[in-house]
């Protein structure tokens, strides 16, 4: 039933996001105007070529679909083969909650008779998640009854005990049954895990509080059930974060045709359709040496021009960065990566403290630290190979494995919201540092925003509706350190 735009704290963070990343300029309307408006009437353009996108206030989660699209399609115009992947993606969540709630369903029956509390929570999800799926799948909400027959396939029960479990929980499972278990052991497995997970999710759980947060004593049971909680609540809210990644993807594709270097658009200096064309040609005939040779190349060559530009200190919105033609370090790697994207290279962001830097990921399976912040400086330390020797540990699993090259090269080569955070050593003169990856440059955008919202609280040009409303101030400010906090989570 969430509504993300029904308060007005809500309304003016993503009239901001779209400011710091776009000219477009959210404007929240009644119910009744917008379904009269109809899909076609969600992006007006004015005669100057502004834009507006019309919401309404208590707009759902599944009505978010038609929005993401709307405003993909407007802004990958020169990628038309890519205007409907994030709605696609939604879509296919809408299918994998509607088969999880038959999955739950189907083996409500396996439940022992004392477990009427673990029974009753299984039902409830399982109800919960099915109405949920058809909803995302049909753009309206949804209320019919789960079917009495699952009408699941072996091949969709192992897709959703890998998302219900994680992909290496489920892995660790399967292997305990030995070599080649058979269905049967698996059915089996499958139903004794459904029984213990919901039996843990009923019980009381412990916590206790401390005088700091990480002071906090918490149960394994509570433990447990937060997680859970954490996960479903991340897996719902999945078209609001589409929604916020849509604005930011138009402003990585303004820095990408607009950023102008010295009175010439960068995408010009660098020759990006010719240096497609000559990726695209090794990549038909050339070996994946010859590939990623290639790849470093053309990297360096976009690191050396990137960092030419003038630096300025939290300079790392879009708009502004278009505007002033100056970047810092985290505007560095949005210019760098929405390049590297745009040729087709892989690479990672990554945090460091009051840093930004990309992880190249070469086709031969190798991983460049490479920094594109001005000014040019030492080359040598700017772009430097990162060994296994290289990471010393896991700072967030809860088993503390460690973290190779080769994990760093999956999550670059299958691209999601997981981030991956671990200590290096070697880099920027320090013994170690903490490293953040993430698929994408938006959570260093979206921390620095709060950041400064944050320590810059009574600047008024803050406030978007009404300068002098310190109200309105107030609640921009709340709402966008609480989702400063969400980045750094």
């Amino acid at each position: 039933e969430k509504t993300p735009f029904a308060d007005m704290p809500a309304q003016n963070f993503f009239i901001k996001w779209c400011e710091i990343n776009d000219s477009i300029f959210p404007k929240f309307i009644s119910r009744e105007e917008w379904e009269q408006r109809g899909v076609q009437g969600i992006l007006e353009k004015n005669n100057q070529g502004e834009q507006t996108l019309l919401l309404p206030t208590n707009l759902h989660l599944w009505e978010m679909m038609d929005v993401i699209k709307t405003v993909d399609h407007d802004t990958l115009a020169r990628n038309p083969e890519k205007r409907e992947d994030r709605a696609n993606q939604i879509q296919e969540l809408g299918s994998i909650f509607e088969k999880a709630g038959r999955y739950l369903s189907e083996y409500l029956p396996e439940f022992q008779e004392d477990d009427t509390t673990a029974k009753q929570i299984a039902q409830d999800i399982a109800k919960e998640f099915y109405q949920y799926g058809l909803s995302l799948q049909h753009k309206e909400k949804r209320t019919e009854d789960i079917p009495e027959q699952s009408l699941l396939t072996e091949e969709d029960k192992t897709k959703l005990d890998e998302w219900f479990l994680g992909k290496d929980t489920y892995q660790k499972m399967i292997s305990r049954l030995g070599e080649n278990p058979s269905e049967e052991q698996i059915e089996d497995r499958r139903k004794e895990l459904l029984q213990v997970y919901f039996k843990a999710l009923g019980r009381v759980g412990y916590k206790a509080e401390g005088e700091k947060p990480w002071e906090t004593t918490v149960g394994p049971m509570q433990h447990l059930q937060d997680k859970t909680r954490r996960q479903i609540t991340k897996s719902v809210e999945t078209p609001e974060r589409e929604m916020e990644t849509a604005i930011f993807r138009r402003g990585v594709e303004k820095l990408v045709m607009e950023m102008k270097l010295e009175a010439k658009k960068l995408y010009d200096i660098l020759q990006i359709d010719k240096l497609k064309e000559e990726l695209n040609q090794i990549k038909e005939n050339g070996t994946a040496d010859e590939i990623a040779k290639k790849e470093l190349e053309i990297s360096k060559k976009i690191q050396y021009e990137v960092s030419r530009f003038r630096y300025k200190n939290l300079n790392h919105k879009p708009s502004e960065m278009v505007k002033t033609e100056a970047i810092n370090c985290v505007g560095s790697t949005i210019i760098a990566g929405g390049i590297l994207d745009e040729l087709g290279i892989k690479h990672l962001n990554a945090s460091v403290p009051n840093h930004a830097v990309i992880f190249l990921v070469t086709s031969d399976d190798k991983v460049y630290w490479q920094d594109f912040t001005p000014p040019s400086g030492n080359v040598s330390e700017k772009n430097k190979e990162i060994l296994d020797g290289d990471i010393i540990a896991d700072t967030l699993s809860e088993e503390k494995k460690k973290v190779s090259v080769q994990d760093i090269i999956n999550l670059a080569k299958n691209p999601s919201t997981k981030q991956m955070s671990f200590l290096i050593k070697g880099f920027l003169n320090h013994k170690r540092i903490h490293i953040n990856l993430s698929s994408t440059a938006e959570f260093q955008v979206l921390s620095n925003v709060g950041f400064e919202f944050k320590i810059k609280g009574d600047d008024k040009s803050l406030s978007i509706l009404n300068p002098r409303n310190e109200k309105i101030l107030e609640e921009l400010k709340k709402e966008a350190i609480k989702n400063y906090l969400v980045a750094i989570e």
